[in-house]
């Protein structure tokens, strides 16, 4: 077998010289309640059925003396249990394994299911067969080594998580009144080149979102009614809002008032889901310091949420051999697929990893280059040899988490001096190597 990756490595050093029956891997697939394992050993045999287990305490115990029992049976040398990674589902069940003292990985599902496809089950997904395939992978010394985090960095990456989940449902739900305002009142968003952060649209969408009370309120009075709440607003955008109203095209009355409705219950949730994202900036900033993570804010770019977001989705950077290593895992390494010489279509990225940190990378890569002006350089050069944009954005996200993958394991602050000249050495190594 080859032997791809340092864990793989050590898991077949740690197995080597023991009878392949004594060497036991315990899958297990993780539903939202309950899970199925079974036991097979490394002869590619189930020596203990499939069985299910609920997940919760006395579950977690069923499944050990499911494989303690027969592990004393055999006279086992080793076991390993391996967890298909499931949303959130599986994290429970990997941290009280690896509490208990258990040889525990996480299992990536793109790659159990490429062992469905060695096993010529690729297109039929059981409980079942994804045990046989996770059973397989495991055989293979596969798997990633749960995370390990201090209690900052779990916090780190609990409020991350926090914060990701809430911009992404204020993103959605932007869209839903947007699409609202457009049957309450028709235009009024084009009044305003910066959407729904001005102040004045709020009140209005809030409060009156309807076309005829704003045409009977006037120009002056409708900017002493947003006044009077606290917000600047000024006689031309309020004559401009006025004259939208009484241009705005009408739907039926019912859908209209029930449109109306809508925006001002959805503006009130807005507010809420925005005093959450605020709290999760708080929560983060505060912990910031207490992480490995906290040594990025020195990079010209790199603020708190950006810093927080690929500390929280790196975990240890200790956990990989190296830098490449963590990059692969975010699923941004180029794939290709060769075959006699000849390449089949565009090389794209492999998309096998961890979606956060795939995401923390490229949004790392952005902010840098917005303020450091040898990745803006770079990210112009990649540009001018005819790269799409989101393909040089990504070779300046590597760049950056390159950077900032030392940085945390070294606990160095950013230098741009120094910067500048592994750059010059990392050129005169590559000049001196097409030579």
């Amino acid at each position: 077998m080859l032997v791809k990756s340092k864990g793989q490595a050590e898991y077949m050093t740690r197995i080597r010289g023991l009878g392949r029956e004594r060497c036991l891997v315990v899958p297990v697939d993780v539903g939202k309640r309950s899970a199925m394992a079974l036991v097979a050993d490394h002869c590619h045999e189930v020596v203990v059925d499939p069985f299910m287990f609920e997940l919760n305490e006395s579950g977690f115990e069923q499944l050990l003396a499911k494989a303690d029992a027969y592990a004393e049976f055999v006279g086992a040398g080793h076991v390993r249990f391996g967890v298909e990674a499931a949303g959130h589902y599986h994290r429970g069940l990997v941290t009280r394994l690896d509490s208990a003292g258990r040889d525990v990985v996480e299992v990536n599902p793109a790659v159990v299911k490429d062992a469905r496809g060695r096993i010529g089950q690729r297109h039929i997904k059981t409980d079942v067969q994804d045990c046989l395939a996770i059973a397989e992978v495991l055989i293979d010394g596969l798997g990633h080594t749960p995370t390990q985090r201090s209690v900052a960095m779990a916090t780190q990456a609990a409020w991350a998580g926090q914060r990701r989940r809430k911009v992404e449902a204020r993103g959605v739900l932007v869209s839903q009144i947007h699409a609202q305002v457009d049957l309450a009142f028709p235009h009024l968003t084009a009044c305003y080149s910066h959407g729904l952060n001005m102040p004045s649209l709020r009140v209005i969408l809030t409060h009156i979102c309807d076309p005829a009370r704003i045409v009977r309120l006037g120009p002056k009075r409708l900017r002493e009614y947003v006044v009077n709440r606290g917000v600047r607003m000024w006689a031309p955008k309020a004559a401009q809002v006025v004259e939208a109203a009484h241009e705005a095209l009408a739907v039926p009355e019912g859908q209209r008032h029930a449109a109306q409705q809508f925006v001002a219950r959805d503006m009130t949730l807005l507010e809420a889901i925005e005093a959450e994202i605020a709290e999760c900036d708080r929560q983060l900033a505060e912990i910031l310091p207490a992480t490995p993570a906290g040594i990025l804010t020195t990079i010209p770019g790199v603020a708190v949420t950006t810093a927080s977001y690929y500390g929280a989705a790196l975990g240890d950077p200790h956990r990989f051999r190296n830098v490449d290593a963590a990059y692969r895992y975010s699923g941004l390494s180029p794939t290709s697929y060769e075959s006699s010489g000849k390449r089949s279509g565009r090389p794209t990225i492999s998309r096998e990893g961890s979606v956060e940190l795939r995401y923390a990378i490229i949004t790392l890569g952005r902010g840098v280059r917005k303020h450091e002006p040898d990745f803006a350089d770079y990210y112009k050069r990649l540009r001018s040899t005819g790269k799409p944009p989101l393909v040089a954005l990504i070779a300046v996200g590597h760049r950056a988490h390159r950077l900032a993958f030392a940085m945390m394991r070294t606990q160095t602050a950013y230098d741009p001096d120094q910067w500048v000249k592994a750059v010059e050495k990392g050129r005169a190594a590559k000049a001196a190597n097409a030579t």
